[in-house]
């Protein structure tokens, strides 16, 4: 069975078309009858045809005037329909709606309002407003076979498979004949089949990519380091295990009287603190800019790490950060200032290796290892270590 449309009428002959040409030749377009208009023109208010309609509107029934908007849209529809203009579809959207707001308590009437003015949404590619009113209109009459088609149309385009079955389904428990709702209901079928598909090929490749980050996390911790998220911007850099198994760390220095920052983007597990402070204090090497009093000497400089700096992630949320990067500066969790995990300022042996160091019970590493550098004999190291707690 095929499903018509409420507003397909017989489209006039040639010959009746140039006998309208002709009358309405015969007119200016002050008093052209609105029969004959293309659009509203500006004047629309002041034409006799016009009057007439809106007398007869005012002195008929709530159900009435519904049905009079309802004739004027699938005019209006059928004229957007015949010629391809939005302005007359749109026009069929604003006269089906003013029929549903004349306060009508027909629900066949109301029903054929909404699966109208769908089908209006659906030329206009409104999909979402057309499944609405679709809905809409077989919940008023659950025999509006349009209203299952159009709905099913607009839930297709929608990419909502289940509801297009779904509206199929009860449309043709109605009438198993009805070929289009037939005809949907196989092509969603098949659509959600082959978008299941393509979801289980991205999810297969999605696994694939994530095996390296996937290994990287479960060999950290296996090994006792605890890593939480990012205290400091810590960009890119993530560790990395090389071919005889040592893992490799990038590291941050900071500086906590200027936060000033030195970064290393590669130390092995196996050096220690002082190989890398050795290298970055050597008498050769620059003194820092901003060290006005040169108290930050190789000899003079300590190093110290924050205990608790983070709460550890666990596998599945370290292998998420090292596939995706870390989240971006300002979604950090504040360490903790009270209790047994406290975070309180360790002072560091520089002659442990790196891995002694951050496998520590109480060293959660903050995304990369961070040390903070302060100089002795100063009052800002008094300060720094009195506080007992983060000056982040």
């Amino acid at each position: 069975m095929a499903l018509a449309s409420d507003d397909e009428r017989p489209v006039q002959g040639d010959s009746q078309r140039l006998q309208q040409d002709f009358r309405k030749e015969q007119y200016t377009a002050d008093n052209l009858p609105a029969a004959f208009w293309d659009e509203y023109p500006q004047n629309a208010e002041e034409n006799a045809d016009m009057a007439a309609i809106n007398a007869i509107l005012d002195d008929s029934t709530p159900d009435e005037r519904a049905e009079t908007y309802k004739g004027q849209g699938n005019d209006a529809l059928k004229r957007g329909m015949q010629l391809k203009k939005k302005f007359y579809l749109r026009e069929a959207v604003g006269l089906y709606t003013k029929g549903l707001d004349m306060g009508s308590a027909l629900p066949q009437l109301l029903s054929v309002l909404h699966s109208n003015r769908a089908q209006a949404h659906i030329m206009l590619n409104n999909w979402r407003n057309a499944l609405q009113d679709s809905q809409r209109a077989v919940q008023l009459d659950a025999h509006n076979l349009k209203g299952y088609y159009r709905g099913a149309r607009a839930a297709l385009k929608l990419a909502d498979f289940e509801r297009v079955i779904q509206l199929c389904k009860q449309g043709l428990s109605m009438d198993a004949g009805a070929t289009e709702l037939q005809q949907l209901s196989a092509e969603a079928h098949k659509q959600a089949k082959a978008a299941a598909a393509q979801t289980q090929q991205e999810a297969a490749r999605e696994m694939v990519q994530r095996v390296p980050a996937k290994k990287l996390a479960t060999t950290l911790l296996s090994r006792g380091y605890q890593i939480g998220r990012p205290q400091l911007r810590v960009g890119t850099r993530k560790p990395y295990v090389d071919e005889a198994g040592s893992v490799h760390w990038p590291l941050l220095f900071v500086y906590p009287e200027t936060m000033q920052m030195d970064a290393v983007e590669d130390a092995s597990e196996g050096d220690t603190l002082a190989d890398h402070l050795d290298a970055m204090f050597a008498d050769e090497a620059a003194p820092l800019q901003w060290d006005s009093e040169h108290a930050y000497t190789r000899n003079n400089i300590e190093a110290h790490y924050l205990s608790y700096a983070a709460g550890p992630l666990s596998i599945e949320q370290l292998t998420e950060a090292f596939h995706t990067g870390w989240p971006e500066h300002g979604e950090e969790a504040e360490p903790s200032r009270y209790g047994e995990k406290a975070a309180r300022w360790i002072q560091i042996d520089e002659s442990q290796s790196l891995q002694d160091i951050l496998q520590c019970g109480d060293h959660v590493i903050p995304g990369v290892p961070a040390f903070f550098v302060v100089a002795r004999g100063t009052d800002f190291r008094e300060r720094f270590l009195s506080q007992g707690q983060p000056l982040l």
